[in-house]
C-alpha cells in the first residue's frame, strides 16, 4: 500500500514539473529512531520510487540522521534531508541529538558517490536544547559538510521568517544553497522565491493524502513565471 501510494504520488509530482522528489515518514514517527524492520520497509519504498522516477530521488526518515544516510545509499537516492544536523533538540517523541561529524563519516565511507546532504537548521517541530544563533548553526553545518541549508517556519505549512532567510544568505553568501522548508504557496512564492535558492513543498499541493495535480501544475507555472522574470 505504501508503494503504490508513492507511485501515485510521484507520478504527479512529475507530470507536474517538479525538479525532483522526497520520501519521507510524515505521518510518524512515533518514536526516536528506526527499528530494522522500519528501514527494511523505507528502504522497499524508496527503491521502488528510485526505479520509476526519472527526476533526483530523495528521502529522510524523521528522527534518525544515520539511518537516513544508511537508506539512502542502499536505496540508490540522490539526496537526503536531515532535520537534525546540528542542533540537539526536544521533540514531541523526545530528545534528539545532532552527531554531523559521525554524519559526515557515513557518507565518506559508504558509498563511492556524493550523496547530497540538504541540513535543517532551527528547524521546526523542535525545540532547540543547544543554544545556538542561527548564525553559529548554518556555519556549523557548513563545517560538516552541508550541501544546503534548510530554513523552516514552526510548524508544517508554515512559512518562515523571512529575516531568517535573508541572515543565512547573508551569512552563507554564494557558498551554499539556501532553500524553503515548509510553508512555501502559491501566494507567497514571489516573496519566498526573492530570497531563497529553492524549496521542499507538500502540504500546499495536497488534497486530503495525495498529491493534487492541479494544485501542483500550478505551484510549478507560478515559480516558472517568477524565475524568468529574475
Amino acid at each position: 500500500a505504501l508503494v503504490k501510494k508513492a507511485l501515485i504520488d510521484l507520478d504527479t509530482l512529475q507530470k507536474a514539473g517538479f525538479n525532483g522528489v522526497m520520501v519521507e515518514n510524515f505521518e510518524g514517527p512515533g518514536f526516536v529512531g528506526a527499528t530494522e524492520d522500519f528501514k527494511n520497509v523505507f528502504l522497499e519504498v524508496v527503491k521502488a520510487v528510485v526505479e520509476k522516477a526519472s527526476v533526483p530521488v530523495g528521502m529522510e526518515i524523521i528522527y534518525d540522521m544515520p539511518a537516513t544516510i544508511e537508506v539512502a545509499y542502499q536505496a540508490g537516492a540522490k539526496f537526503v534531508r536531515l532535520d537534525v544536523f546540528v542542533d540537539n533538540v526536544e521533540t514531541r517523541w523526545g530528545k534528539v541529538m545532532a552527531v554531523p561529524k559521525k554524519l559526515q563519516t557515513m557518507r565518506n565511507e559508504l558509498g563511492n558517490r556524493k550523496l547530497i546532504m540538504l541540513t535543517d537548521i532551527h528547524v521546526k517541530h523542535a525545540k532547540l536544547i543547544s543554544k545556538k544563533t542561527l548564525e553559529e548553526s548554518a556555519l556549523e553545518a557548513i563545517v560538516y559538510g552541508s550541501d544546503g541549508i534548510i530554513i523552516t517556519g514552526s510548524w508544517t505549512g508554515i512559512e518562515p521568517d523571512m529575516e531568517e532567510i535573508r541572515l543565512v544568505k547573508s551569512v552563507l553568501g554564494s557558498y551554499l544553497s539556501v532553500l524553503v522548508g515548509s510553508g512555501l504557496n502559491t501566494d507567497n512564492i514571489q516573496k519566498l522565491i526573492s530570497l531563497a535558492d529553492g524549496a521542499i513543498v507538500g502540504t500546499s499541493i495536497k488534497t486530503g493524502d495525495y498529491v493534487d495535480y492541479k494544485k501542483a501544475k500550478t505551484l510549478v507555472k507560478k515559480v516558472s513565471t517568477f524565475r524568468l522574470s529574475l
